[in-house]
């Protein structure tokens, strides 16, 4: 009888380790798995930083530009982040970049929930100078930097 009850207690805690160990195989979810954050900006830096016109007595500021992000300005309005924009619109967007010879950075978004696309052209002129292209009629501004 003795022996039964040792049998059936060496069974049950040899059963109850197994169950218990910590090792989890069958267990794919990841652990402390920070989300992915997609990066759709990469100004150079020469570019970085707040760009605008001014005439002397008014300025107005129009572009920014930080390492991960271009922003347009509204004067005494807001900021929109076009990387927020993208991530707003439905089904998310992307945006082809070329930076020519550390001169020229050029970027168009797409959104993918439509055929609308957006398309900039800056080049650079100085440390203080570059060119905005206003592609609906083909003219070149100049922009200082603020």
């Amino acid at each position: 009888m003795k022996k039964r009850l040792f049998l059936a207690l060496l069974l049950t805690a040899t059963l109850l380790t197994t169950s218990c160990s910590n090792n989890n195989d069958d267990d794919n979810t990841p652990t402390n798995q920070q989300p992915t954050i997609t990066q759709y900006f990469h100004p150079p830096a020469w570019i970085q930083g707040t760009w605008g016109v001014t005439n002397g007595t008014t300025s107005n500021k129009l572009y920014k530009f930080t390492t991960d992000d271009f922003i347009l300005l509204v004067t005494g309005v807001s900021e929109q982040s076009m990387t927020g924009t993208i991530k707003s619109s439905p089904n998310d967007g992307s945006v082809d970049e070329t930076i020519n010879s550390g001169t020229q950075y050029n970027f168009t978004v797409k959104y993918n929930i439509t055929t609308t696309t957006q398309s900039f052209e800056f080049r650079k002129v100085s440390a203080t100078q570059i060119q905005w292209k206003d592609n609906s009629n083909g003219t070149w501004f100049d922009l200082v930097k603020m």
